[in-house]
């Protein structure tokens, strides 16, 4: 079934405008039919009754519940130097699983704040689209910007993705039960000697993934991949 983002709300009508209009047109969605809007947080199960080149009307049927799978993953991804790549990141850790992501800034990574906030607006576009397209129960949320040295390892699982320095593989983990994991990974380059360091006197466990050197958004894929699909449903 399809899955499109209304524009507003008046009674029991979801209304569909601008670009998701041109979707609706795209995928030649009929009166009648029935499809999947998100709003304000929450799906609903719709007909579409009205289509005009202005907007499309559709009757709420019902609210749909859909469980989001465990583990809640944050990702604490280290912002890439190449700034556009972090729109590559957002869209591939959605279609994984992650929960959440919060742009990291660290002494490798890209470190203009006021950039990286103009980007926020654009990242959660790319989450809405992702959350369209493999049907997740929710949008990756993005957090804003946070340092690196502020990170607290306050999940039940907290994890730091170091391919020079890592103990273990993700598959030595104990994940039965664990509901909650953050994941931090670095950016070009990985971390200094001195962040690797701090992170683990706070608690995050060094893994590495094998068998060779990652980059940084092929790390953050695989690591939430491998993590959702490992954890047993308690």
């Amino acid at each position: 079934m399809d899955r499109f983002i209304a524009t507003k709300r008046i009674s029991n009508t979801l209304i569909i405008e601008g670009e998701e209009l041109k979707h609706i047109f795209a995928k030649r969605i009929k009166i009648g039919q029935e499809l999947e809007l998100f709003f304000e947080d929450k799906l609903y199960l719709c007909s579409l009754e009205k289509l005009t080149q202005k907007s499309a009307l559709c009757i709420v049927i019902k609210e749909l519940e859909l469980a989001t799978p465990l583990p809640f993953i944050t990702l604490y991804q280290c912002v890439p130097v190449e700034l556009k790549t972090m729109d590559f990141i957002v869209e591939k850790v959605s279609e994984v699983g992650a929960y959440r992501l919060v742009p990291t800034l660290s002494k490798r990574s890209f470190q203009d704040i006021p950039t990286i906030n103009k980007r926020m607006e654009r990242w959660k576009r790319v989450a809405l689209s992702a959350f369209k397209q493999c049907k997740r129960p929710k949008p990756l949320e993005i957090g804003h910007p946070t340092k690196l040295e502020e990170l607290r390892a306050n999940h039940d699982l907290n994890l730091l993705l170091d391919n020079f320095g890592g103990e273990k593989s993700p598959k030595d983990l104990n994940l039965k039960g664990v509901k909650t994991v953050s994941l931090v990974v670095g950016p070009e380059g990985g971390f200094t000697r001195q962040e690797s360091e701090l992170l683990r006197k706070r608690g995050f466990i060094p893994i590495k993934l094998y068998p060779h050197i990652l980059r940084s958004e092929t790390a953050a894929l695989l690591g939430v991949g491998l993590i959702m699909n490992l954890s047993t449903p308690s």
